[in-house]
């Protein structure tokens, strides 16, 4: 099954759902730029590449004396890699279109830079210093893009923001301190740290100034994020509020932790009172933490939608099984869906356009809604118009477009269900009626032929009985031997009837031809070489042929000549009835009595027919049935085998 979504600003493509459950969240338009497609060797190449460097991390760190906790920062910087890296493949895996896990990858990959700081060397130290600033936006971005992984209006002027302070800011500091500290809060040396390599400038006698501003800007774009955040959920719809419910509380701690540290940082002085000091120790080590539980927070809520999403195909998959209606499908899926103006849509292939439960044509979407596409098979199967904001949690959507597919389905296999029952009462009662009107006409043909000639018969022979003379009594047995041989030959006209001589002796090929031989060269058979199948077959396909011949005579014209072709193709009995006469509209025509009748009894051996026709061409009926000769059967022969020539009959 595939999923895409459509809609006024932007168009979502969601693949795939293994078992009609689980799925991956494709490109957009938009973002297909942005994200990598999944791939298991990129994927695995990427995971050694963060164990590796994880291991360096540690090892370097806890070597790295000059820092004031080498043990912790080794635990924060492997972290710095494994947490990013990991969380961002998991969603880069899940929701491949999502802008978010392609964030996190690079963050990762930031952090395996930030190990120069580690590093006594001025160089690898000063990088390391340096590339605090792009993890501490990119961390930004990614708080800013959850869960959609897009980044709208506000979004890019806060992220702007953060740009042209916290990054030109801290920028020129770096670029003016030969002796850089790191500013992440436990990051810190024991006593004065390695040479600034990147100190291109000597410091300014405002530096000090600088720095505090940095910090101001920080916080002025902590707390507008924060603004961001809340107004986000307050104002959100329910499938937003759901989205936001675990990763944004996490992202928020961070961010108020972070306007905590800096504010402390910019009030604070090294001779701050006694007291002030275990507070200040308190708000460091929880702002290192809080930095490090928000790509974990984003972790959680996936894990979580996946969790949501997978409760509720199991409880729409549980309500289904009352055969709920199309319109009860979609008052279903609202409450789970937390979408009041959800509606479902089917393709209608005839008008190419998307249809209402009530087989209306389906409204586009509103003001704040998407639709998006179901497909099954390669071709558009449902649609559903939801609120644009249950994209920020696609696997809902899966969940909706499996159960919107499955009701479709049971819905079609009922529809069939129904229809095969309809078909094989109407068949049965045809086939009871043929059957009626065939022991009706056998009965007036035996009573009205040879039960007749039978009775004459035995009058002859009483009246012989009676006869005194004996050349009367010469003639009354010859009369009634004429007699019985004249019944005997009516029988066997009439079992001739029921079952042809020639096929039960010799089979469909000697069958045709004693039919064409009977048709004073009208008909002519030019491939037959077929060995022997089941009785019922052979009845079947020699009274379809029959007909076939029948209405040929009937309706194709007084010089109109038939052909015959027999052949086995791929364990299936192929015939094929064609005439040269004047042919018909097949597509205005209405199945006849004969046609039924055919249907019927190939149907009841597993066989189907098809009539071509134009008129003016002629019509060809074609009769196939599945048939099973044993593999050494010298008789069994395929089209490829059959002579074309010289054809039999007269």
């Amino acid at each position: 099954m595939r999923v895409t979504g459509t809609s006024e600003m932007s168009e979502q493509s969601i693949v795939g759902l293994n078992g009609l459950a689980h799925g991956a969240l494709g490109r957009s338009s938009r973002a297909g730029r942005w994200s990598l497609r999944p791939g298991t060797r990129w994927e695995l190449a990427l995971a050694s590449i963060m164990v590796a460097t994880a291991v360096i991390a540690v090892w370097i760190t806890l070597r790295a004396d000059f820092l004031a906790y080498p043990g912790w920062l080794a635990v924060q910087k492997a972290d710095f890699i494994l947490g990013p890296i990991g969380v961002g493949l998991y969603w880069q895996h899940r929701r491949p279109g999502n802008r978010l896990g392609v964030l996190l990858i690079l963050l990762g990959l930031l952090g395996i830079v930030y190990v120069g700081s580690s590093i006594r060397a001025s160089l690898p130290f000063g990088i390391g210093v340096y590339v605090e600033i792009p993890i501490v936006l990119l961390t930004e971005a990614a708080i800013l893009a959850f869960p959609s992984g897009r980044l709208g209006p506000v979004e890019r002027w806060i992220l702007a923001f953060w740009a042209l302070t916290f990054f030109a800011g801290r920028t020129a500091v770096w670029l003016t301190s030969p002796h850089s500290a790191p500013w992440f809060s436990i990051s810190r040396c024991r006593s004065v740290c390695p040479a600034n390599a990147g100190a291109i400038w000597s410091p300014p006698t405002w530096a000090p100034q600088l720095v505090s501003g940095v910090r101001v800007a920080v916080i002025i774009g902590a707390l507008a994020t924060v603004g961001l955040v809340v107004w986000r959920f307050a104002t959100g719809t329910p499938p937003r509020r759901r989205a936001l419910a675990i990763g944004a509380p996490i992202a928020l701690l961070y961010l108020l932790l972070q306007v905590t540290y800096q504010a402390l940082q910019l009030f604070t002085t090294a001779n701050a009172s006694a007291a002030a000091q275990p507070i200040k120790g308190v708000i460091d080590w929880a702002f290192a933490g809080a930095r490090s539980a928000v790509w974990y927070g984003f972790l959680f809520a996936l894990i979580a939608a996946e969790l949501f999403a997978g409760r509720v195909l199991r409880d729409v998959v549980r309500r289904s099984l009352g055969r709920p209606s199309l319109r009860e499908l979609e008052a279903m899926l609202r409450e789970p869906l937390g979408d009041p103006g959800l509606r479902l849509g089917f393709w209608r292939a005839s008008t190419c356009d998307w249809v209402g439960h009530d087989g209306a044509v389906l409204e586009p979407p509103g003001p704040g809604q998407e639709l998006t596409e179901v497909e099954r098979d390669g071709s558009p199967a449902a649609a559903i118009v939801h609120d644009a904001q249950l994209s920020e949690d696609p696997e809902l959507l899966q969940a909706a477009g499996a159960a919107v597919l499955l009701a479709q389905e049971n819905a079609d296999l009922d529809a069939a269900w129904k229809e095969s029952l309809r078909e094989l009462a109407e068949s049965r009662a045809r086939l009871a009626s043929a059957s009626e009107r065939e022991r009706r006409k056998l009965e007036r043909d035996l009573h009205d032929g040879a039960q007749q000639r039978l009775v004459a018969a035995a009058i002859n022979l009483t009246l012989a009985d009676e006869a005194d003379d004996d050349r009367e009594l010469h003639d009354r047995i010859a009369d009634s031997r004429m007699e019985i041989e004249q019944a005997m030959t009516a029988l066997r006209e009439i079992a001739h009837g029921i079952y042809p001589t020639a096929l039960a002796r010799s089979g469909l090929s000697r069958a045709f031809e004693w039919l064409a031989a009977r048709s004073q060269g009208k008909v002519m058979v030019t491939a037959a070489a077929v060995g022997r199948f089941s009785p019922e077959i052979e009845l079947a396909v020699y009274y379809c042929g029959l007909e076939a011949v029948q209405n040929a005579s009937k309706h194709a014209g007084p010089h109109a000549r038939v052909w015959i072709r027999l052949y086995v193709q791929a364990d299936q009995l192929h015939l094929e009835v064609r005439d040269n006469g004047r042919g018909f509209d097949v597509a205005r025509a209405r199945d006849g009595v004969g046609l039924e009748n055919m249907r019927d009894r190939l149907g009841a051996v597993g066989g189907r027919i098809e009539v071509t026709s134009q008129p003016g061409e002629g019509t060809r009926v074609i009769a196939s049935t599945p048939v099973r000769t044993p593999p050494n059967d010298p008789t069994r022969r395929t089209e490829s085998d059959t002579p074309a020539s010289s054809p039999r009959g007269s």
